[in-house]
């Protein structure tokens, strides 16, 4: 089984729409689309475990490591053991009376609440050379990491000339571990993208602090890193049950 197949297996045992499992992975239907049917096979291992995560089952599952299946609860799994004792009669109340159950609202979880999704407005091209970008004041650090949720920001002015083609926005970068590549006090310009691959810089929030790293892929440990380029920073290993989100890739920054 590919890995596009065991995603829609695991999706569809939970009865989960691609709509659905890509809004819970902050991407599109397309995307879930193109993962399952094996148009894109290359999943960067941030996305990979965030999938895994919402499908409630390991990377090493996802990506056919482990030979093992997904476990069940262990209510459900007592319940299965007496549903397959049953003709279909009994089977179809057993469906028909959790239905019920759940019409009723009073033995619902509360549904979790969606992250509130912030668009980025398009820069604006001027006749003058210059390009207004959206430049958020909250930094991304280079260094330890800051809490980003949704900070102020300020609308600024840059030479169209060096702004790259694709950045949706800026970010005031914090520390000096990017450096000598992308300096203390500068700003970023990002393309915002649900993901990136191994070896680009991009903006990230791990376990709700920001940082402006380089995603590394660590094959042997099966896990994803992020990478500093100043070599006094250690690594930052992205754990199992870490929550990765990438909020961007970086595409250059000012002043050069």
């Amino acid at each position: 089984m590919t890995l596009g197949e065991r995603i829609r297996t695991v999706r569809e045992s939970l009865k989960m729409t691609q709509e659905e499992l890509g809004e819970l992975c902050g991407t599109t239907k397309q995307t879930i689309f193109k993962y399952e049917s094996g148009i894109v096979t290359n999943i960067p291992l941030d996305r990979l475990t965030l999938l895994a995560e919402k499908l409630g089952v390991t990377p090493a599952y996802l990506t056919g490591w482990g030979e093992g299946v997904p476990e069940l609860p262990e209510k459900l799994g007592a319940l299965a053991e007496s549903f397959e004792q049953l003709n279909d009669q009994g089977q179809d109340k057993v469906v028909g009376y959790a239905a019920d159950l759940v019409s009723s609202g009073r033995y619902v979880r509360p549904a979790e609440a969606k992250p509130r999704l912030v668009p980025f407005p398009h820069p604006k091209r001027r006749r003058d050379g210059f390009v207004e970008f959206r430049v958020y004041e909250q930094p991304a650090a280079a260094g330890l990491g800051n809490y980003i949720d949704i900070p102020g920001f300020t609308v600024e002015q840059y030479p169209a000339a060096l702004a790259p083609e694709g950045a949706e926005f800026g970010v005031r970068i914090s520390g000096d571990s990017m450096e000598p590549e992308i300096p203390n006090g500068c700003t970023v310009f990002v393309r915002p993208t649900p993901a990136v691959d191994p070896g680009d810089i991009g903006l990230f929030v791990l376990d709700g602090q920001a940082y402006c790293k380089k995603l590394v892929a660590d094959p042997a440990a099966r896990r994803a890193l992020l990478r500093s380029i100043n070599p006094k920073y250690p690594d930052i290993a992205v754990a199992d049950e870490s929550a990765l989100r990438t909020l961007g890739k970086v595409l250059g920054h000012y002043p050069q």
